[in-house]
Order: structure tokens, then C-alpha cells, then sequence
């Protein structure tokens, strides 16, 4: 009798949980999503229609972009299905933090690829098998691994926080000017999930609350 108790309420805590996760998935609204394709062909980026993106009742977006090219033709590698919201920031950031911070840094040099780690896939955070679920399930998160620059030199993200060198200060200072496009930015020094790559997202928050760590 009391196992079967404790299995009813294990159960119903995990259907409040799935119900939480589906409640958390964004819907785009035509007008809003019709904006911001407008806005990626001003910026220059390179992008196709998707298809529906539905895994199951939480994972899953409605009208997904795949994203191929960002402005001055970067590459992106592997190419990314992502919201398009998500694909916005990532050219502003790039435009905005990334070309000049790299150009302070090693004058001459110029990015030609962006290395993501990942970008839809549905699960939860960190991969956990319980737990909330991750913006990565809803299009709105992008993890950076690194630059290819036209020289044919790459630049890794790894942990850079006390490194006296110039590519560790271009690491840092577009890791710092990420929070002025994205709402969550995770760099290696935030957690053992996050040793090789920036976490990027832009899910919604009260107030215009940013989580940059």
C-alpha cells in the first residue's frame, strides 16, 4: 500500500514537471517572426525555413530557421536550426562585440567560421535526466566553441579567465559584451558543464533580468 502511494505521487510529481517543461516552450507570433526574417536579411545573414520542429509536448519550435552564414559571410559550422530571435543576437554580437573586440586584438585578422557545439536539441539542462528543461529544447541557445580565422588560425573557448594573453583578452571581453545581446551567458568559469564553449541563450525573463556568469 505504501509503495503504491509513493509510485502515485512519483508519478504525479513527474507529469507536473512534463506539464511545467510544455508550459516553458515559446510560440512565435507571425508578426514578430515575420519582423525578425526582415531584420536577418539587414544584417546580412545567410538562413533557410525550416521545418516544425515537434518533440513531443515541451521540445520543439514553430517556425525554426536554419542558420548557415552570419554577416561578412561567416560561416557557421555545423550549420544551426535555431529560433530566429536566436539567430539575430548572435549576428548583433557578432557585429557588435566579436569583429571589433577581434580587431583590437590581432589587427589584420578576420573571422571567417563560428564553431557551435550545439544548438536545438531537446533536453534538459546540462543533460540531466531530471530537472528543468534547457533553453536548447526551444531554439533559444547557442553553445560556442570557437573561431576560424581567414589566416586559418582557430580560437578555442576554454578557460580564460587569468590568461595574459591577447586571445585570452578577446575571450573575455566578448564573453563580458555577450550579456548586452543575450539574456543568459555561460562561459567555462561558470561550471563544469561549460570547460569548452560559451552558452548563449535568450530565453525570456521579468523585468529584462539577465543571468551572466
Amino acid at each position: 500500500m505504501k509503495a503504491d502511494i509513493e509510485r502515485k505521487a512519483k508519478d504525479e510529481a513527474k507529469a507536473e514537471a512534463e506539464a511545467e517543461k510544455a508550459r516553458a516552450r515559446p510560440h512565435e507570433d507571425s508578426t514578430a517572426e515575420a519582423a525578425c526574417r526582415s531584420d536577418l536579411k539587414t544584417l546580412g545573414v545567410t538562413f533557410e525555413e525550416a521545418p516544425v520542429v515537434n518533440d513531443g509536448k515541451a521540445c520543439g519550435i514553430d517556425r525554426p530557421v536554419l542558420l548557415k552564414a552570419l554577416p561578412g559571410g561567416v560561416k557557421v559550422e555545423p550549420e544551426a536550426t535555431v529560433r530566429c530571435d536566436t539567430a539575430r543576437q548572435l549576428a548583433r554580437w557578432l557585429d557588435g562585440s566579436v569583429k571589433p573586440s577581434l580587431d583590437a586584438a590581432m589587427p589584420g585578422e578576420t573571422i571567417a567560421a563560428l564553431s557551435q557545439a550545439s544548438a536545438y536539441v531537446c533536453k534538459n539542462r546540462n543533460g540531466a535526466e531530471e530537472g528543468k528543461i534547457s533553453e536548447h529544447a526551444f531554439g533559444n541557445a547557442l553553445d560556442i566553441a570557437g573561431f576560424t580565422l581567414k589566416s586559418g588560425k582557430t580560437i578555442t573557448i576554454r578557460p580564460a579567465d587569468k590568461e595574459p594573453t591577447l586571445e585570452g583578452a578577446f575571450q573575455r571581453a566578448i564573453t563580458e559584451a555577450a550579456c548586452l545581446y543575450f539574456t543568459t551567458v555561460l562561459d567555462p568559469g561558470s561550471d563544469a558543464a561549460h570547460q569548452n564553449h560559451l552558452h548563449l541563450d535568450v530565453k525570456e525573463r521579468r523585468g529584462g533580468y539577465r543571468y551572466c556568469w
